[in-house]
C-alpha cells in the first residue's frame, strides 16, 4: 500500500491497482498459446492449457485495488474496494475506530528451489495484512495479504519486505489518532507491539 495524499487534516492511501488483471491476463495468453502450438503432444498438455487460463481468469476477475481517504474535517472515512466485477463504497466514522492492526502469521508453501526428483520441500513463510478494527468489531482490510522472502534458521528468523507497509500503517493509526498493534505468531520473538495514538509504546 501506499499514502498518496498526506497533510494535517486529510490522508489517502491506496493498495493494489493493475497488477493482478495484468498477471491474469499474461497466464490467459500462456494458456491459449500452449493449447494451441501442443495440443497434438498429448491430452495432458490440453489440461495445463485450461489450467493456466482458468487461473488467469480467476485473476482478473478477484484482483482489487482499495482506496482508504481520512478527514478529520468531515470526521468520516471513506473506503473504496474495486473488482472488475464490482465495487464497494462504504463511509465510516472515524470515531468508531478502535485501532489499526497488522497480524502475521506463518502459512507454509511449497519451495521453488527445492525443485529436483521426489517430494518437493515445503517452508514456512510469513503473511501479514493490516486491518481497520471497529469498536463494534467490524474489520476492513488496508492491503493485501502480504508475504515476505522470510527465513526460520533454528529460532532465529530472518525477515525482509513487509517493514514499509508495517510503518504506514501505524502511520494510519497516528493520523487516526488511534492506537496501533503488531500481532505476530506466538513462536516468534517480536511478541505483540502495540503503539498508541500519540506514537507512545504499550506493551
Amino acid at each position: 500500500m501506499k499514502i498518496t495524499t498526506v497533510s494535517a487534516s486529510e490522508l489517502e492511501l491506496k493498495e493494489g491497482g493493475t497488477a493482478g488483471i495484468v498477471v491474469g491476463v499474461a497466464l490467459v495468453i500462456a494458456g491459449v498459446l500452449v493449447g494451441y502450438y501442443l495440443h497434438n503432444s498429448n491430452s495432458f498438455v490440453i489440461w495445463i492449457a485450461l489450467a493456466l487460463g482458468a487461473a488467469g481468469i480467476a485473476a482478473i476477475l478477484f484482483s482489487s485495488s482499495i482506496t482508504v481517504n481520512a478527514s478529520k474535517a468531515t470526521g468520516q472515512l471513506r473506503y473504496q474496494k474495486k473488482r472488475l466485477v464490482g465495487a464497494q463504497d462504504t463511509t465510516y466514522a472515524i470515531g468508531d475506530i478502535f485501532r489499526i492492526e497488522t497480524r502475521k502469521q506463518w502459512r507454509m508453501q511449497n519451495d521453488p528451489s527445492s525443485g529436483g526428483q521426489g517430494q518437493q520441500m515445503r517452508q514456512p513463510v510469513l503473511v501479514a495484512q493490516s486491518v481497520i478494527v471497529f469498536k463494534d468489531g467490524r474489520e476492513v482490510a488496508l492491503d493485501h495479504q502480504k508475504t515476505s522472502s522470510t527465513t526460520s534458521i533454528g529460532s532465529t528468523v530472518l525477515m525482509g519486505g513487509q517493514g514499509a507497509e508495517t510503518a504506514i500503517a501505524a502511520q494510519v493509526a497516528k493520523f487516526l489518532n488511534v492506537p496501533f498493534q503488531e500481532i505476530a505468531p506466538p513462536n516468534m520473538s517480536a511478541g505483540i507491539n502495540i503503539i498508541d495514538g500519540s506514537g507512545g509504546a504499550q506493551f
